[in-house]
């Protein structure tokens, strides 16, 4: 049980890390900031890469134990001081996940709406309307208004 209370502390740790880079992100995001969010992305990756290797000890373990997952392997242990440990890290684990989950659909939707606006200005830019996907023969085959297409290397 000790291992994986130390393998849920570490897990934690870097949560929280990763949660504060995320929280940073989301603010160079607003601010459009490309540059800081694409250290801080970089930053993050190697995080999630050893938060993702101490999963896969902890499964170990639990595959050691023939139990599915952590919450079966705990209820089968008798009550303990540890066992309260264990329960109180998986909570605060489960929180820090559901904070960051949060600020993860934020910062995709900040990202998708730049990716809109860059598109956008694009279609400024070259005065380039996109056309219909499936249009009627009446109105120039789905083709845009100018007779290009987006991203034509031509234009």
């Amino acid at each position: 049980m000790k291992d994986i209370i130390d393998i849920l502390r570490q897990q934690l740790i870097l949560l929280g890390r990763l949660l504060e880079l995320a929280k940073s992100q989301k603010e160079k995001l607003v601010h459009t900031d490309a540059e800081a969010a694409r250290k801080l992305s970089a930053e993050m990756e190697p995080i999630m890469i050893e938060i993702s290797s101490l999963d896969k000890r902890k499964d170990a373990i639990m595959a050691e134990s023939n139990s599915r997952n952590l919450t079966d392997w705990l209820e089968k242990q008798p009550l303990s001081q540890e066992k309260g440990v264990l329960r109180a890290l998986l909570v605060k684990q489960e929180d820090l996940l559901q904070e960051l989950k949060g600020i993860n659909s934020k910062n995709m939707q900040f990202l998708d709406r730049h990716t809109k606006f860059i598109d956008y200005s694009i279609n400024v830019m070259t005065q380039t309307s996109a056309g219909v996907t499936y249009g009627t023969p009446g109105d120039n085959g789905g083709m845009p208004v100018q007779g290009r297409k987006m991203f034509d290397t031509g234009v």
